[in-house]
């Protein structure tokens, strides 16, 4: 509490009653002149968490490609599970879904027992720690969409099909799977972590704040 009281200290000037503010009893002061001790902790904490917040940008936008890149793979690429029927495109995505889905069960009936054995945390691991096996996990995503991207390539360039962006390369949809699961994966430990840090971190007046924030990023992206 003595560190966090010490970070942004020069913010405390904005609480401080001066002779110029010649409040009288009862007084209700200006609040662009004078603030109290509540709103200016609150911040120091919206601006401590400022880094933290904008981390999720990354995650964010990458997972976001889902929707465009991603789906322009998936139009191009052989869909069908039988000869009469094809996934359609649009629908990859529950792919990442169900791994996220299943990651936060498997995360919170096995993985949180057996981490509280080793570090003794309630939680299993602290929110940061989440928070960076979901980077790590969305880099791994990013790294195999780029190689799936050039095995797509190079099967379109051996069919003479690099210029008819139109045509169905001979490649299954299957290839895409280990990204929209691993985006799926990263987005149970990132974004649940980062709510996790926000509500456990700030002060309850900003928890609304905090995830309005959240929102408006992802939807930015």
């Amino acid at each position: 509490m003595a560190n966090s009281a010490l970070q942004c200290s020069f913010l405390d000037k904005a609480a401080i009653v001066t002779e110029e503010d010649n409040l009288k009893p009862g007084q209700i002061p200006n609040h662009w002149r004078l603030s109290t001790v509540h709103r200016v902790e609150e911040l120091k904490s919206v601006i401590r968490m400022g880094p933290i917040g904008a981390s999720g940008i990354l995650l964010i936008t990458a997972y976001a490609q889902q929707g465009t890149f991603s789906l322009q793979q998936a139009k191009t690429m052989n869909r069908h599970l039988t000869n009469s029927f094809q996934i359609p495109a649009g629908s990859m995505s529950v792919f990442t879904t169900v791994a996220m889905l299943t990651t936060i069960i498997f995360y919170d009936r096995v993985f949180v027992k057996v981490a509280r054995k080793f570090t003794g945390l309630e939680r299993g691991i602290t929110f940061l720690h989440r928070m960076g096996i979901g980077f790590v996990i969305s880099i791994i995503a990013t790294l195999v969409a780029g190689f799936v991207e050039v095995k797509r390539k190079s099967v379109a360039i051996e069919h003479g099909l690099l210029d008819k962006p139109h045509t169905i390369v001979p490649i299954s949809f299957l290839w895409l799977i280990p990204q929209y699961g691993l985006h799926g994966v990263a987005e149970a430990f990132m974004s649940i972590g980062h709510l996790e840090f926000f509500y456990d971190q700030v002060m309850k007046t900003l928890y609304i704040l905090c995830y309005i924030n959240r929102e408006l990023v992802k939807e930015s992206n």
